[in-house]
């Protein structure tokens, strides 16, 4: 799955000269938490909540109401926005994407094109992308088996719920402890009305089910 078929289209953009007030202005608004800074069509800069919560006075300041908005009026987003932006393209994988996410400990990154911003997508257009990758929507049983070679072990598996008519909606591999060490297992989600034969026909076949769930 690619950022295209999961970004946001035209967001709500400012210029570097927008005073930060209307730029807080419009995160309330809009409830968004991103405000990517443009010129021409082209990403300068980012600005975020976190930004604009950095730049406000402490609850604790002796200054009016009138006093610290005045005082917030005066500054500009291109005084205050993050210059350096990690960004993507539309082409960029899902899975890249959340990783970016992560690695970088920030919760939306502009999506551009040929230098000029085309959309925006945030952690919560990444995590729906992966529920729905993932088939937890669905009413599925989730099995996570212990395997040795997962792609031998992905066709013996797929073998066992083919022959009782079952479906593999989703799979993913990770590490887990089984019997004091670590092992790759597979995670499996799989409609199948009765996981608990299928559990019995997966260890039958040699394979441990380290846990599942209807």
């Amino acid at each position: 799955m690619l950022v295209e078929n999961r970004m946001k289209r035209d967001p709500i953009t400012i210029s570097p000269e927008t005073g930060i007030l209307e730029a807080s202005r419009l995160l309330r608004q809009h409830k968004i938490r991103h405000l990517p800074v443009v010129r021409g069509g082209r990403l300068v800069g980012i600005l975020t909540d976190r930004d604009l919560k950095r730049v406000s006075p402490s609850p604790a300041t002796s200054l009016s109401v009138y006093e610290v908005n005045c005082l917030l009026d005066k500054l500009e987003a291109k005084e205050v926005m993050t210059k350096q932006v990690v960004s993507v393209t539309p082409k960029t994988t899902i899975e890249e994407t959340a990783r970016l996410l992560l690695a970088h400990k920030i919760g939306g990154l502009p999506v551009v094109e040929g230098g000029m911003l085309v959309g925006i997508i945030t952690e919560t257009d990444v995590l729906e992308a992966l529920v729905e990758a993932m088939g937890i929507r669905g009413s599925c049983s989730r099995v996570e088996v212990v395997v040795e070679d997962a792609p031998t072990a992905l066709y013996a598996i797929g073998d066992i719920v083919r022959e009782r008519e079952g479906d593999i909606v989703s799979i993913m591999t990770a590490r887990a402890t089984h019997k004091g060490e670590e092992r790759k297992i597979l995670i499996l989600r799989i409609e199948d009305e009765n996981p608990e034969e299928l559990v019995n026909a997966i260890e039958k076949a040699g394979y441990p089910v380290l846990s599942a769930a209807a």
